[in-house]
């Protein structure tokens, strides 16, 4: 048996798949499986047809290529287009806000003006009326000070008494003065009584003379009548109830209306020192609106 002329299973399956086989020749596979027109060398070059088939076949693969490439733009325009309407929106909705912010603070900033002048305008009314109610209470406390005042003067008056002697003409001859000192010291003692007596009860000497009311002193008499010592220390007694009355007048005065002017005149009087200063201390203080003193003589005595 020739082992060289057996044949090997294993050399013919290698030598069927196209490797090296034992006496050295090879088993080339020129088949093209591309379906993009391949041609097999075997057969030779390609012809026309084949060529023009697999330019063809690659036209279309670009043509595929490009179709997809027009597709993502077309998707990348949309979405460009989309993010400006975004965009163009943005800022329309940041337009709006802005100016809504504008609007709301203005039509805040008005409301809150518009409150804050009602505000004051408020406060203002309610701190007159209030400053108003005050006045109007003070007032009243003050009309009722001054008429307790008022009061008080006409009770403690209520016990007094005129204390000075007061002669008759004929009584006053009886004791030594002419005709004339009895007449002139008569006539002046009974007005200053009268005017002490009114003062004492809360009343004025005088009516109202338009707008006026006051305590007037006027004595008539002859100056060389006046002028006598004697008749200057008769009156005496009656000054000085005179002064007295006065000095407690202020809540008289006090009661008179805002409309009315107190008044205190001296005419035509004649004063010895004494006197005088008796009226000079019972004026001091008192709220008389006008005072006058009119063709007075003041006898000092040395």
């Amino acid at each position: 048996m020739n082992d060289n002329k057996s044949t090997n299973p294993t050399k013919k399956r290698k030598a069927s798949d196209g490797r090296a086989t034992v006496d050295g020749s090879h088993n080339v596979n020129t088949s093209n499986t591309n379906d993009g027109g391949g041609f097999d060398a075997s057969s030779g070059p390609p012809s026309n047809e084949q060529l023009i088939q697999q330019s063809l076949s690659k036209m279309d693969k670009m043509e595929q290529i490009m179709i997809r490439m027009e597709e993502k733009l077309s998707t990348v325009s949309s979405l460009e287009s989309r993010c400006q309407q975004l965009e163009a929106t943005c800022c329309s909705l940041e337009n709006m806000l802005e100016s809504t912010s504008q609007s709301t603070k203005a039509h805040f900033d008005r409301k809150f003006d518009s409150l804050y002048i009602h505000l004051e305008q408020k406060c203002n009314w309610l701190k007159n009326r209030l400053d108003t109610k005050i006045d109007s209470v003070h007032v009243k406390l003050d009309k009722s000070l001054k008429f307790q005042e008022y009061n008080e003067m006409l009770i403690k008056n209520q016990q007094w008494e005129y204390s000075a002697a007061v002669s008759t003409v004929d009584e006053l001859i009886d004791n030594g003065y002419n005709d004339d000192e009895a007449d002139y010291l008569a006539e002046d003692v009974r007005d200053l009584k009268v005017m002490t007596i009114k003062m004492r009860q809360g009343e004025f000497s005088n009516g109202r003379s338009g707008d006026e009311k006051g305590v007037h002193v006027g004595m008539y008499s002859y100056y060389d009548t006046q002028e006598s010592d004697a008749l200057n220390n008769m009156l005496l007694p009656h000054w000085k109830e005179f002064a007295a009355a006065l000095q407690q007048f202020t809540p008289a005065i006090n009661m008179l209306p805002d409309d009315c002017e107190s008044a205190f005149m001296f005419g035509i009087v004649q004063l010895n020192h004494e006197a005088l200063l008796l009226i000079k201390e019972a004026l001091i203080g008192k709220p008389f609106q006008r005072l006058g003193f009119i063709n007075n003589v003041a006898c000092l005595q040395e």
